[in-house]
């Protein structure tokens, strides 16, 4: 019996782990693309007034 309890927690504790891993990687991974995304500081003051004109441009009713 001991040796079953002993495989099993030896099972849990390794898949635990992957599943740990893997949810490191694709957070990993999904940051790194944003991040990508926007090079600089500069990059999104840009766009916030790229959006600030477009609204500014809307007609008005």
């Amino acid at each position: 019996m001991k040796l079953v309890t002993k495989f099993f927690k030896h099972v849990w504790k390794s898949i635990r782990n992957l599943a740990w891993a893997l949810i490191v990687a694709f957070m990993l991974g999904v940051h790194n693309f944003y991040t990508g995304e926007i090079k600089s500081k500069d990059d999104i003051v840009f766009t916030v007034e790229q959006d600030v004109i477009e609204e500014d441009a809307a007609p008005k009713d």
